[in-house]
């Protein structure tokens, strides 16, 4: 708990006062965003873009005691005016849980692709390591010891990523594992943090839209902020903008890895196996070579799991650990694989341009010659650049494709279809089927022996995102051993 006073004092550090009328004694005992989650002595914040005033009030009804807010209400209520509320929400959610991060051994990552799959494996490495289950904060989970529960977000808001880095500090968990996106940054949600480690995998175009980032530059200097924001930095040698990116860790602990040995680390002798790969970890800088093998299929799978064995070994992680972190490791949504009569159906969550470029790369390799029908579409109302990305790489790749939902938002599903058929040049090709259900169905039962069906986009997830809220979804594994009769 923190007093208003304490408030008043960082926001005007700040610079984000507009104007008050509040008492300083004031105790803060709780702080929040959603008026459905208020306690006694709340201080709340007036945020968002689907933000109504009546959630003020409801707020007050149940013991909200302060308010803060880019303008002012007409309410009886102790109030301060900000000029920026993400800002501000982020400086006040870190003294309340009191800097909690300074105190964990945190690993942020950040990229266009990968992840949640690198994520995924450094905390089951991690695991392995501590003979325990340590913190995660990923797209898919969030687990810090107590809290244990799907994400929608990358990126908690600022008051959750507190909330959770304290959970974590108080149940004992040294290593937390991050997600960190572009729009953490841009959004003020890491605002003031500082992390142990940060992992920046590769940076692809992306998130372009007037609700994200008015253009690549601004995306690729979010993502940056990641790198700046932390003491040890881990970065992929072959991604674009790597000199950008490294002229950005002077005085830090900086670490290469790679697909050849210009990187400090990098994987050689690839093997393929029938549920994933073996290959050779090198490190010319330390003296290294040692044989690892993962359970997940997608040759750029062996990259994220060379990021996650680089960074493991600088924090002290013996290879025993890495190498059953790494066989433990599946990832939901993500290069899921199911084959029954012939038919092989790849699930994988695969939503932009370089995502789709490594996907089909990598089906390309170990799928030769096989016919190629895909299923998927383009997010409503943000990122409009993927809709030339899968025109021009999905449908480019397919034999056949099946154009549907994904996330639509407050756009109409067709319209967006359409927009995708702008840039596909053998438009006969696709099918416009509305309901991403039927869509799935329909390949399926249409696939012949021999057919790989690709579906993209939705991963595990099993909703659909509509006019700012969430539709039930069957989910496109669910579907698939459905129809399959699994």
């Amino acid at each position: 708990m923190i007093t208003v006073e304490k408030v008043i004092e960082i926001l005007e550090k700040e610079k984000l006062i507009k104007s008050k009328n509040c008492k300083g004694d004031t105790l803060i005992e709780f702080i929040s965003y959603d008026s459905r989650s208020i306690k006694p002595n709340t201080m709340f914040f007036c945020k968002g873009e689907h933000y109504k005033p009546e959630y003020l009030e409801q707020a007050i009804s149940k013991g909200a005691n302060i308010y803060v807010s880019e303008e002012k209400y007409d309410v009886d209520l102790q109030y301060i005016i900000v000029s920026d509320i993400q800002k501000a929400m982020a400086v006040i959610a870190l003294e309340f849980y009191d800097y909690p991060f300074r105190d964990i051994e945190t690993i942020g990552i950040t990229g266009t692709k990968g992840k949640t799959t690198v994520s995924c494996f450094i905390k089951n490495i991690l695991d392995e390591y501590t003979n325990s289950k340590t913190a995660l904060i990923s797209t898919i989970k969030y687990y810090t010891g107590t809290t244990d529960e799907l994400a929608h977000n990358t990126t908690p808001e600022a008051i959750e990523l507190e909330r959770l880095f304290y959970e974590t500090k108080q149940n004992g968990c040294k290593y937390l594992t991050m997600e960190v996106s572009s729009q953490g940054y841009k959004r003020d949600r890491v605002y003031g943090v500082e992390f142990k480690n940060a992992i920046f995998l590769n940076i692809g175009e992306d998130h372009i839209s007037n609700a994200e980032h008015p253009n690549f530059e601004d995306y690729l200097q979010c993502k940056i902020q990641l790198v700046k924001n932390s003491r040890r930095v881990l970065i992929n040698k072959n991604t674009d903008y790597f000199d950008a990116i490294y002229s950005e860790c002077k005085d830090k602990e900086v670490i290469t890895y790679g697909t050849d040995a210009s990187a400090d680390y990098y994987f050689e002798n690839v093997e393929k196996t029938k549920s994933g790969f073996k290959f050779d970890v090198v490190s010319k800088v330390d003296n290294y070579k040692q044989n690892f093998e993962i359970n997940i299929l997608g040759r750029f799978n062996i990259e994220n799991a060379l990021a996650a064995i680089t960074i493991s070994k600088k924090l002290g992680v013996d290879d025993q650990s890495i190498k059953k972190g790494l066989l433990k490791t599946s990832v939901q949504g993500r290069m899921n694989i199911i084959e029954k009569d012939g038919i092989t159906v790849i699930i994988d969550y695969a939503h932009n341009e370089l995502s789709y470029r490594k996907l089909y790369e990598s089906i390309k390799l170990d799928y030769p010659n096989r016919r190629i029908v895909s299923v998927g579409g383009s997010h409503g109302s943000k990122a409009y650049n993927r809709r030339k990305a899968f025109g021009e790489i999905v449908v480019g790749n397919s034999d056949y494709v099946y154009l549907s939902a994904l996330d639509p938002q407050d756009e109409d599903v067709e319209s967006i279809c359409k927009d995708i058929l702008l840039y596909v040049e053998d438009k006969s090709k696709c099918e416009i089927v509305i309901d991403r259900k039927d869509a799935v169905e329909k390949a399926i039962a249409n696939a012949k022996s021999g057919d790989v069906i690709v579906l993209v986009g939705k991963g595990e997830e099993n909703y659909q995102k509509v006019h700012g809220g969430l539709e039930k979804y069957e989910t496109d594994m669910a579907i698939t051993k459905r129809m399959l009769k699994i």
